[in-house]
Formats: structure tokens, sequence, C-alpha cells
């Protein structure tokens, strides 16, 4: 009995017929896409990879033709990446991105009277479709030709006029600044496997992930872990476009996957000509940064998250440049940080005067609390080793903080009195070692 493309080992076909074109085997790709465009007439997303296959043969005609459906559809589904990489897929064919670019951002922009709190739609549920045809050659792509041409004349369930999700960061953008945005967007297509995002790598780019799953996965000492996983309309990798900071953690593709990059130097272009896009940038990735800080920093699980955003509104963002110092040795502390992005050094000194680094503190990581919860000199230098955002919270706004949330002050008690511990150990065991390095 034929094995059925429906699914191998949890894979949909239509993620291995997208595997199939990454790895070259267009024919095979193009006989298993039509088989899912078959099966389940009402697939944009097999429509597209059939269309896109189809261009890879040199077949434009029918594709610039049927481009334009492509992008209603999408948008109609409420899923702008989509959409956008269907109008990079018309522009490839000949066709006029721009004017395509044009009626998403009417669709999806600020001020769009079909925008809402609707979510959007999901695809359609794949019919499990019969064997791949045997076709190959002109013959299988003039088949292709026919069954595309068939599904952009067949009737969208979709009403034109369908409701569409809030993007962020997109909603809020203007028509006209929203198509200059998505104008920048590159779409790229990734092989299972590909790292996307490397962890300590600078970061230059943003992305929109199309289609595919990706597991976030952070280097810690006990190995990898995975933090998250992303699914389609996923963005990441924002803060690489307001911070030169580097990549908190690593991106990789669970499956066949497609994603928008927006560069940081094409949208510092953009920001010049139009501030907008600069602001509203600033202003979203602000919140996605307070966001994730209120989720995973290890203060704030003392507080109720009911209360955490309480507590935020304490705290004043400051940006710090390579080489400047938050917390000074020596000095009676005025201020705890709760670092946001970017990364700092600790740093003291051992009993023979020498410079001794004692850890590294990314985003979630607070410094200076042991100055300020034991009111004593700060044990050690932090400085920012990148553009580092942190998050200042005064003495005065620290005491108003534990009289509300009693919880923080243990908490932050307990990193303290830990951090003093290992600060004096590693700075006593640097000093024995080069006293040993000297008698020797």
């Amino acid at each position: 009995m034929a094995e059925s493309p429906a699914a191998e080992h949890g894979v949909s076909a239509l993620d291995r017929a997208h595997g199939l074109r990454l790895a070259g085997q267009t024919e095979a790709a193009l006989r298993l896409a039509l088989t899912v465009l078959e099966g389940t007439p009402g697939d944009a997303g097999a429509a597209y990879l059939t269309a896109r296959l189809l261009l890879d043969a040199n077949r434009p005609s029918l594709v610039e033709a049927v481009a334009p459906e492509l992008i209603a559809r999408f948008v109609r589904r409420g899923d702008l990446g989509a959409a956008c990489a269907c109008a990079a897929l018309l522009h490839a064919a000949g066709g006029d991105r721009g004017l395509a670019l044009a009626e998403i951002a009417h669709a999806f922009g600020a001020g769009s009277p079909r925008v809402g709190n609707a979510p959007a739609l999901p695809p359609p549920l794949p019919s499990a479709p019969g064997a791949p045809s045997k076709l190959s050659g002109e013959a299988l792509l003039t088949a292709a030709e026919r069954q595309l041409n068939q599904w952009s004349e067949s009737l969208d369930p979709v009403p034109e006029d369908a409701p569409l999700p809030r993007l962020p960061l997109f909603g809020a953008l203007a028509p006209s600044v929203l198509a200059r945005l998505l104008g920048v967007l590159v779409v790229r297509d990734v092989p299972k496997g590909e790292t996307v995002v490397r962890q300590g790598d600078d970061g230059r780019e943003a992305f929109l992930l199309v289609r595919g799953v990706l597991n976030v996965v952070r280097e810690e000492a006990g190995g990898p872990t995975v933090i998250a996983v992303l699914g389609p309309g996923a963005l990441f990798g924002e803060m690489a476009l307001v911070s030169q900071a580097p990549r908190a953690a690593s991106v990789v593709s669970v499956e066949p996957a497609q994603l928008l990059s927006m560069g940081r130097a094409e949208l510092q272009q953009l920001a010049q000509k139009d501030p907008t896009i600069g602001r509203e940038l600033g202003r979203f990735c602000h919140r996605r940064m307070l966001t994730n800080l209120v989720r995973h920093s290890r203060i704030l699980s003392a507080v109720a998250p009911d209360k955490r955003q309480d507590l935020m509104s304490r705290f004043v963002a400051h940006t710090f440049q390579p080489g400047e110092v938050l917390v000074r040795q020596g000095e009676e502390g005025g201020s705890l940080f709760l670092i946001a992005s970017g990364l700092v050094e600790v740093r003291s000194t051992d009993a023979d005067g020498d410079r001794v680094v004692l850890a590294q503190s990314g985003p979630g990581d607070v410094v200076g609390e042991i100055s300020l919860v034991l009111r004593r000199p700060a044990t050690a230098d932090v400085v920012a080793m990148h553009s580092t955002v942190a998050l200042e919270l005064t003495l005065a706004e620290f005491h108003e903080a534990i009289r509300q949330h009693p919880g923080l002050l243990q908490q932050l008690y307990e990193i303290a009195t830990q951090r003093e511990a290992e600060t004096r150990s590693v700075v006593a065991q640097e000093a024995l070692d080069v006293s040993d390095s000297v008698l020797l």
C-alpha cells in the first residue's frame, strides 16, 4: 500500500513539499503541493506553493494573474505576513508589488474600518489526499497551472469585508507609512534545523514568522533549554532594531519555515524620512521588553501577577552605552537596576589590587541590590558591555515598593546575601591563585 502523503512523523504534506523545494527536488515538491491543492481546494497555502514552484519553473504568466487573488485571500484571513510574501511573488512574476502592499496596508493599517479584535482565521483542515501524481516535466506543469487556475476562479468562503485582527506594531501605523515599512521586508525560506538567530551574535534584523514552527533555545550552564515555541504570526528579534546588544537566545526551525526579515539599517533610513516609524517601533519594543520582564524576572516573581504592572510603573528606563558604569564599587548605592536588554559585567578588585570579572548579567537580572538592601557600599562595579537598557528603582521608590509588596524585600535580600557571599569567595580565590602563581 502506498504511504499517504498526509503526514510523516507529525509533519504535514505541505510542510514536506516546502522541504522538498528547499532541497532542490522541485518536481517532487510540485507533485505533493498539487495533491494537497486537489484534496483541499480552499488551501491558500498550497496554492501559494504551487504558484511559487511554477515561477521557479519559469512559468510567470499565470502566477502574475493569480497572485492578486492569493493576496486578497490571505488578507481576508488576517494573515499579513503571507499576504506580503504573495506580494513578493507577484513582483517576481512581473507585477506591481507597490500597489499590492498599499492595498495590504490599507486593510491592516491604523484607521481601517475592518480592524478590530477578530482573530486571524486558521488554515482549513486538510483532507486526506490521494497518492501523489506521477506526472513529470511539461505534463506536471500543465496540470499544476490548470489546478491553480481552478483555485483562483473558485468562490472564497471568507467574505471580502471579513473583520481583521489588530496587529501589534503594524496596526499602529497609518496605511501610507505601513506600506513603506512593508516595502523593506524580505522573504526568507529556511529548511528544517536551520539556526535563524544565534545566541551571542549581534542582532541586525527582526523577523515575522509567516509559516512553520521555531524553537527559542537558550544555552545555559546545564545545557540548551527550549524557552519558547513560535508559530505563524510571531514577531521576534525586534530588540535588534533599537539596540546593538547580543542575541539573548537562539532561534531554530523545527520544520521548513518562511520568514519576513526587516533590517536595522533599512528601518533607520525609513525612520529618518518618517519619524512615526521610529516612534512606534520604540514604543512597541518598550512594551515587549516590559512584558518579557514581567513574565520572567526573578524579583518580579515575588509579586502577585496582577500587581506587577504597578511595581513596574515605579521604575525609570535608562540606556547605558558600552563602558558606562551603573554601579560603582565602594559607593553607597541609591538605586537598584533591573536589566531589560543588553549585557553588563560585574567587576571587583581582589586583595592584590587586580581586577576580577565576577559575572555577566543580562535581561531579567538585577544589580545594585547589595548596597540598596544590605545598606553597605557596593562590592563591585557594574559596567555596560553593550548598549543596555536598565530600569532604575530609586531608594525612595524602593521603600514605597516594599511597603506595597513585602515579598519583594525577602526576594531581594536572598539575592543580595547570596551574591555578596559569591563575590567575597571569588575575590578571595583570585587572590589565592595569584599568590600561588608567584610562589611557583
